[in-house]
């Protein structure tokens, strides 16, 4: 028996017992496409795959317009205004994901990947990230996720 051989032997009799890396709340950068360079939370991870898509892949949400500078001599007009955020929500492969090592504690209960399907369905879901991500926003928790990745 040549050492490649023990080598796949040991692998089927001992499978890997290495920790996942992928879970729901961990802070990921997408990092190609329309979004690239964005922070991004995983709502949903698949590692094995579906049906549809046979390879590993994450339902993540997103910040696509961070809200922008806010000083205290501003208005409360100008304070709301550039406090706005607009969020993505999007199937994505792992291959296109950098995770981080910080994890947030976000509830996007009713939030699933099918819903991506119809556009109806898709407005809402942005709709109702947009105002999770506004509230956490508002609140002062988790500062660092909306600011802008500088690099």
């Amino acid at each position: 028996m040549n050492d490649s051989n023990a080598r796949v032997m040991t692998s089927i009799m001992y499978p890997s017992k290495m920790g996942k890396i992928m879970k729901p709340g961990k802070v990921v950068l997408v990092l190609s496409g329309r979004y690239a360079g964005r922070k991004a939370i995983v709502v949903k991870n698949y590692d094995e795959g579906t049906s549809e898509k046979p390879y590993g892949h994450a339902f993540v949400a997103g910040i696509d317009r961070y809200p922008r500078k806010v000083h205290k001599r501003m208005g409360k007009n100008k304070i709301h205004k550039r406090s706005k955020i607009k969020p993505f929500v999007k199937v994505v492969n792992y291959n296109h994901l950098m995770p981080t090592r910080y994890s947030v504690d976000f509830s996007f209960e009713k939030l699933s990947a099918k819903d991506l399907k119809d556009p109806a369905k898709r407005k809402k879901l942005r709709f109702n990230t947009r105002v999770r991500f506004e509230e956490r926003y508002k609140s002062g928790k988790n500062k660092w996720f909306f600011q802008k990745l500088r690099f």
